[in-house]
């Protein structure tokens, strides 16, 4: 199981937020610590993919990983897709120490020493520790991947907080070891779900600038009486109090008042104006009215709103008695059953992605995702209406 991180307030997971906005540490102070099923589901996919791991570079007998791996599986948030996902994770770790002219040393899900650089300490005084998935060092090189099991957001390498945090908490940790010879940093997040491998390179000394001149500041801004002001961007998706920040609330309301005097229609660019003012409202919206339908259910008083219940559902007592007797008053076997085909995705979730591609192969076709609205900054290439028009149908 992976090695229970110490929960720093100012954590690397979520260092994009507070570098960017240091006054979110003491508003989200005492605000408690809530999970998903989508975060419960990660932890177990990061303890399938370091038990992988560990049978794969360290000392683990067959007998002993298949214990472990079957109990892992018997988890509740298992799912099949996961043991494919674990396995592209241990392949990006095998590749990684195959560009070695000798094998690299390896340290698997590691507390590394955060506080150093986020003048943050533990209880017992020692610095803040963070957890890195997979550490490999050989020659001049280290070399820190990471593993998300997440489908919803793509997470990229390059200068990412999370990451860079990471590897000035090992460079610290194996100075002793490997003093000045380490030289070069890599970065790699594996994001199976989205069939992504992102790597991204830095130099030791351009790490090193970044953590005097950006992470350290950041984290006195954030210790200190005077924070500053809530600032609002996209770091805000994951932060504790994203519902009630004002700020937040500033930003995705005040799209600007054209006037009446400019043209009764908006230009081009005003519509792009526009949307980049409005970006984040909807998201806004319902992490607001999540907070509202959870205090009004906690007793508390939301000015012009209540909490109901829902559309009722119905379901069957017991699926084989009911049809049983269903049966017996004259209602058709063929009326009680729905057969239809299991979808491309679902079939895959269903029996893995491994298993899936094999036993697929030839009988499933791609087609062409519809046009969808993004941001300048998106990193997929622009639509092209002409050449998707022209495309020759097989």
């Amino acid at each position: 199981m992976p090695t229970p991180e110490y929960h720093a307030k100012k954590s690397p997971s979520s260092a994009h937020r507070w570098i960017h906005c240091p006054a979110s540490i003491k508003l989200s102070a005492g605000i408690p610590t809530t999970t998903s099923q989508y975060a419960e589901a990660g932890r177990l996919a990061h303890s399938i993919a370091e038990l992988k791991a560990r049978k794969r570079f360290l000392v683990l007998n067959k007998r002993t990983y298949n214990a472990q791996l079957k109990k892992l599986q018997a988890d509740e948030h298992y799912a099949p897709e996961m043991d494919g996902y674990t396995d592209l994770y241990v392949e990006t770790l095998e590749q990684h120490a195959m560009t070695f002219q000798s094998a690299p040393f390896i340290a698997l899900e590691t507390s590394v020493p955060i506080g150093l650089f986020t003048s943050e300490n533990k209880e017992d005084g020692t610095p803040a520790t963070g957890t890195a998935d997979c550490i490999q060092i050989a020659e001049s090189v280290l070399w820190v991947t990471d593993y998300k099991n997440g489908a919803g957001v793509p997470v990229e390498a390059d200068h990412n907080p999370q990451m860079m945090t990471y590897a000035l908490g090992a460079l610290s940790m194996y100075a002793l070891i490997y003093g000045d010879s380490i030289q070069t940093i890599r970065l790699t997040i594996v994001q199976p779900a989205l069939k992504s491998v992102s790597d991204w390179e830095i130099s030791r000394g351009a790490l090193e600038e970044w953590g005097h001149d950006i992470l350290t500041p950041a984290a006195v801004r954030a210790d200190s009486e005077d924070p500053g002001d809530p600032f609002p961007g996209d770091w805000c998706r994951f932060c504790p109090i994203k519902n009630q920040c004002r700020e937040r609330a500033n930003k995705v309301l005040a799209v600007e008042a054209f006037g009446k005097k400019l043209p009764p229609l908006l230009s081009d660019a005003e519509v792009g104006q526009a949307l980049q003012q409005a970006d984040g409202l909807v998201s806004w919206y319902n992490d607001l009215k999540e907070y509202a339908l959870q205090s009004c259910l906690a007793g508390k008083q939301i000015a012009g709103f209540k909490a109901v219940e829902g559309k009722k559902s119905r379901d069957w007592d017991n699926l084989d008695t009911a049809f049983a007797d269903l049966q017996q008053h004259g209602v058709a076997e063929a009326l009680l059953w729905e057969r239809k085909p299991a979808t491309v995705a679902g079939l895959e979730k269903a029996i893995g992605k491994k298993t899936f591609a094999e036993v697929s192969a030839g009988h499933v076709t791609v087609s062409p995702g519809k046009p969808t609205l993004v941001p300048e900054s998106d990193k997929r290439p622009e639509f092209n209406a002409a050449a998707q028009a022209f495309n020759p149908i097989n």
